[in-house]
């Protein structure tokens, strides 16, 4: 007798017999059922965090100006106070140049010192070109705040720039502060004697050219208004030997000049170069120019 077995398919054929003679009988098919569970792991797609619209610490908008002076569009920086959404007061503004690199570390510093009651609070407005390529940036820059750029870019802030800020945000116009490093310092110096009206308050910040300012002292006292002006110039100690020595220059000019109604301050940063100087630079002339009021 033997018995075979056969698996076709998902069947399963016995077949008996006794001989090679004996009749085969018909197949029983009987069924057979398989189960199979297979498991599939399916990652559950979890809700990306919305990202806050508006941080109530530290307000910043973003913005573009196109220029019909300069024929530029540029980008605006501008960091409200703490306090701005919950008041009706009016604050005073702090335009800085190259305002892409230093809007918001000013922003950050002006708000530090204004909460520890150090100085007032301010509005901080940066201008800049909004260009990721470093080149063109350079390029546009050197056209605004080189020596043949700066009265249009000094128009540009007067006619179209200041009257949109205060326009748009509660302002006090009778104070206003230009901070710039490096040609943004050149440009402050130039503004702070040819721009009679414009700003009250000044920092410059290693300002490349200080000495060659030195010349032009004659043209500020022809030329400036009624009032207090505040400046606060600096330099680091290691920064090229021509601008530490063009410092020294433009400080003993000013001492001679006596002027009326000036209230400067200058210094060469110890330890600090062209690029490091400049956070010292805002932070003191921040300190210096309203810790009286």
């Amino acid at each position: 007798m033997f018995r075979k077995i056969v698996f076709i398919g998902g069947l399963l054929l016995f077949t008996l017999g006794v001989s090679c003679q004996t009749a085969v009988p018909e197949p029983i098919e009987l069924p057979v059922t398989v189960e199979v569970t297979r498991v599939v792991e399916v990652p559950v797609e979890q809700p990306a965090p919305e990202a806050p619209s508006f941080n109530p610490m530290f307000p910043v908008e973003f913005s573009t100006l196109k220029s019909a002076v300069t024929n530029r569009e540029y980008a605006i920086t501008v960091i409200l106070p703490m306090t701005y959404t919950t008041s009706e007061a009016s604050y005073p503004v702090i335009y800085v140049t190259d305002g892409d690199f230093y809007a918001i570390p000013l922003g950050m510093a002006a708000g530090q010192l204004a909460f520890g009651q150090e100085i007032p609070e301010f509005i901080v407005v940066g201008v800049d070109y909004g260009s990721p390529n470093v080149m063109e940036w350079v390029e546009l820059r050197d056209k605004d705040m080189g020596a043949g750029g700066r009265q249009r870019f000094l128009q540009f802030f007067a006619e179209e720039l200041i009257p949109h800020i205060e326009a748009t945000y509660r302002t006090a116009p009778t104070n206003r502060t230009l901070a710039g490093h490096s040609s943004g310092g050149d440009f402050a110096l130039y503004t702070w004697i040819n721009g009679t009206g414009t700003f009250s308050n000044f920092i410059a910040s290693s300002p490349g050219h200080v000495g060659s300012f030195s010349d032009s002292l004659g043209e500020l006292a022809a030329n400036r208004g009624e009032g207090t002006t505040r400046l606060y110039v600096s330099v680091g100690e290691l920064d090229a030997a021509t601008t530490v020595a063009g410092e020294e220059t433009f400080a003993a000019a000013l001492a001679e000049m006596d002027m009326e109604g000036l209230a400067y301050k200058t210094a060469v940063l110890d330890g600090e170069t062209h690029f490091s100087a400049r956070p010292r630079a805002f932070m003191n002339g921040l300190r210096w120019l309203f810790a009286n009021e």
